[in-house]
């Protein structure tokens, strides 16, 4: 029933009137408490982390799931079923969307967000969802926030996303995905640069480039990124 509940919230989640309107009738509520009560479940766990994602298109909403402990729940999630690729897919896509939050890459971070999204990346190097997401996961909480891009670097997240994109050249999600994260992890303030440059980002992104030379995503964050390291390299400015 919770399962089936947590996934209906998801497919109506998907208008973006319902989001607010699933919010304002408590359904961010009902997921996170599904989650807590089923614990042992990865279907449920699966979908209401799939669910808060949906959710967390909406910007209010995004406060509020933080606020009802949907962050903690995610992470939990993650936790818990580490083995199940579906959980942790979802549990990162869940996480990028919650990030969109400034307030909340910090308290992700702090309740141990990094560490589960670069552990589903170790555990299922065989699943390109799970590393596309984990990706994107941390592009998102690297923005604009030095202490996390420390903490990623510390924690192994530049060889997670180097080896993904190294492991998924032909994957224009993985490669997007990868250039944005070590572009945002790579910022001046955090002198994270010559970490991500000696992971040979620039190789990478170069690769990524001429193998997508129509895709924007992969044009705009793969450039951004050798620009920035090249800078780096030409003006010692990191």
């Amino acid at each position: 029933m919770q399962e089936a509940g947590c996934s209906s919230l998801q497919s109506i989640g998907y208008n973006a009137e319902n989001r607010a309107a699933i919010a304002a009738k408590g359904g961010i509520e009902a997921v996170v408490r599904a989650m807590a009560a089923h614990e042992s479940s990865a279907g449920v766990q699966e979908a209401g982390c799939s669910s808060l994602q949906n959710l967390a298109f909406n910007t209010d909403n995004r406060v509020t799931i933080a606020a009802k402990g949907g962050i903690e729940a995610v992470v939990r999630a993650m936790t818990v079923h580490e083995s199940s690729a579906g959980v942790q897919e979802a549990g990162c896509r869940a996480l990028q969307n919650i990030e969109m939050n400034a307030e909340n890459r910090i308290a992700i971070a702090a309740k141990g967000g990094i560490e589960a999204v670069v552990r589903a990346m170790g555990a299922h190097e065989s699943s390109a969802g799970v590393q596309e997401a984990g990706c994107a996961a941390l592009a998102n909480l690297a923005a604009c926030k030095a202490v996390n891009q420390v903490a990623i670097a510390a924690r192994g997240g530049v060889e997670a996303i180097v080896k993904a994109m190294a492991a998924y050249e032909s994957s224009v999600g993985v490669q997007e995905d990868g250039c944005w994260a070590l572009g945002n992890i790579a910022s001046w303030k955090s002198g994270m640069g010559s970490q991500v440059r000696e992971a040979e980002a620039v190789s990478l992104a170069k690769k990524a480039l001429s193998a997508f030379p129509y895709n924007w995503g992969v044009q705009l964050h793969g450039r951004f990124l050798v620009f920035k390291l090249r800078m780096r390299s030409v003006f010692q400015l990191w």
